[in-house]
């Protein structure tokens, strides 16, 4: 990737891949909101092991959205990669926490934590190295927002690249609904040090 990020790279970054122009943006609530709601459905809506009733819906928003930090990444002011953060005092608020014994922390028990969620990015878009660029923004917010750790819930393929960014793998978390025979995982970063 040929990328020219600006500093901070979690606001508005203009970079280039391939001869074509990308920016990456952090959102103001509720800029765009349906917009990442349709293509987290577009995104996963053909993928194996997910819930075809859930991904019937036009778009794929929660509550969570309501209060969480949104980026994109557009391409001709099109959404083609999207991904959200939201922080939290105690893990018990962290989406899916029910779903990870809490015991299994250890030393990254003590909030506040950032939690990343709804990573997508568009197929025809895929292997640019776009999550890299939201994960890193996104990590650089959480710095920046004085988070003592960062969960994430990634799928198997996202698990080497988060641990090269210093996340740590902590295990396997249970299926969630959306997609029921999709395994997700438990990794966690410790932004104290």
């Amino acid at each position: 990737m040929n990328a020219t990020l600006n500093t901070p790279l979690f606001m508005k970054s203009k970079f280039e891949i391939e001869n074509s122009e990308f920016l990456l943006t952090k959102l103001d609530y509720p800029e765009r909101l349906d917009e990442m709601g349709a293509l987290r459905v577009a995104a996963w809506k053909e993928e194996q092991g997910i819930s075809k009733d859930f991904f019937s819906h036009k778009l794929w928003l929660d509550d969570e959205d309501l209060l969480a930090h949104h980026w994109v990444i557009t391409h001709n002011k099109v959404i083609v990669a999207a991904a959200r953060m939201s922080f939290h005092q105690e893990y018990s608020s962290v989406p899916h926490a029910n779903l990870f014994d809490e015991t299994l922390l250890g030393q990254f028990a003590e909030g506040p934590f950032a939690s990343l969620n709804r990573l997508v990015v568009l197929p025809g878009f895929r292997g640019k190295g776009f999550s890299g660029v939201l994960d890193q923004a996104r990590i650089q917010f959480a710095q920046s927002q004085g988070a003592r750790s960062i969960i994430a819930q990634p799928i198997a393929s996202r698990i080497k690249p988060l641990e090269d960014l210093g996340f740590v793998y902590l295990g396997k978390i249970k299926p969630l609904y959306q997609m029921p025979e999709r395994q997700i995982y438990f990794m966690i970063k410790d932004l104290s040090k």
